[in-house]
């Protein structure tokens, strides 16, 4: 029962799922190969995260926590989604994006996220340029999740558009998007304990929080000692291993503070600074792995 009920969490918010690759056999792997189909791919779920961490570092700043690292990386984490979502569209060679898109479910896919996004990125210019009102704060907190969902329905087709499936058999795809999704989860936890620290929270955010926390902990363990009922294989190397075991033993550090929150308890703006930039940490652990992962099998996400 217990396997059951954890293989349903990690299950349960899976934005991207291999079997929809099935469907594009019929495209000539040259041309998919020059697209740079895997920086397609890849990219296009790093967008995941960054419309996590965007309101992550806008939710710091507006709390005066770590003021210069929150203005810097609100001010990068945008400065890369557009890039990449330009990329998607019209390419972009530095990032081995080649040639414009031209399927139209994928245009309308990206076409909405840009709709999505467009306001989060004006708001999110004028909080690093120092306005932090309450007003900019809302526009950034309120279509943060939107971006979200639009970004993952776009990841959604780009698997299906750009996936070979002649390197990646579903299992893998599974693995690789619980991997990719673990990256962002970091940045929502960071998101919603900054938003529950603050003077905007209510119920939903500690119920937001500590259902991110659950999916994180229980995706973590699934990927760290593989879980067969679920459909979860075990780390395929000695460095996945290692680096899942880096993730994790950081992220023992963020969680007191976030445990602390969701008790009710007042944390100080050090421990808020400490969490804020051990999340960080450990999603740049996450995404090393993410690409050893991609690396090993053949594909990214």
């Amino acid at each position: 029962m217990r396997t059951k009920i954890l293989g349903a969490i990690i299950f349960s918010a899976v934005s991207v799922m291999a079997l929809p690759v099935v469907a594009q056999q019929s495209q000539s792997s040259s041309i998919i190969q020059n697209a740079g189909e895997q920086e397609r791919i890849n990219f296009s779920g790093k967008l995941r995260m960054l419309s996590q961490r965007i309101p992550s570092a806008a939710c710091h700043l507006a709390e005066g926590v770590d003021n210069a690292g929150a203005t810097q990386l609100l001010k990068s984490a945008s400065d890369e989604f557009e890039k990449i979502l330009t990329a998607l569209e019209f390419g972009d060679e530095s990032l081995n994006i080649i040639g414009q898109e031209e399927r139209r479910k994928t245009l309308a896919r990206i076409h909405d996220l840009r709709a999505q996004w467009e306001p989060m990125k004006v708001a999110a210019a004028q909080m690093a340029a120092g306005d932090t009102s309450d007003e900019v704060l809302s526009v950034v907190l309120e279509q943060n999740m939107p971006v979200l969902n639009s970004a993952k329905l776009l990841v959604s087709e780009m698997v299906a558009q750009y996936s070979n499936p002649a390197t990646m058999v579903q299992a893998n795809s599974l693995l690789i998007d619980i991997a990719g999704r673990q990256r962002m989860l970091t940045q929502k936890m960071a998101k919603e304990s900054c938003i529950l620290a603050s003077d905007l929270a209510d119920d939903e955010t500690k119920a937001n929080l500590e259902a991110t926390m659950q999916m994180f902990e229980v995706s973590l363990f699934a990927l760290m000692n593989g879980m067969q009922e679920a459909g979860i294989k075990a780390p395929p190397s000695f460095q996945i291993s290692e680096g899942l075991r880096h993730v994790s033993l950081e992220y023992a550090q963020a969680k007191p503070t976030l445990d602390s929150l969701l008790s009710g308890q007042k944390v100080s703006l050090d421990a808020e600074a400490t969490k804020f930039k051990t999340l960080n940490t450990t999603m740049g652990k996450m995404n090393e792995v993410v690409q050893m992962y991609t690396s090993t099998m053949k594909v990214g996400l």
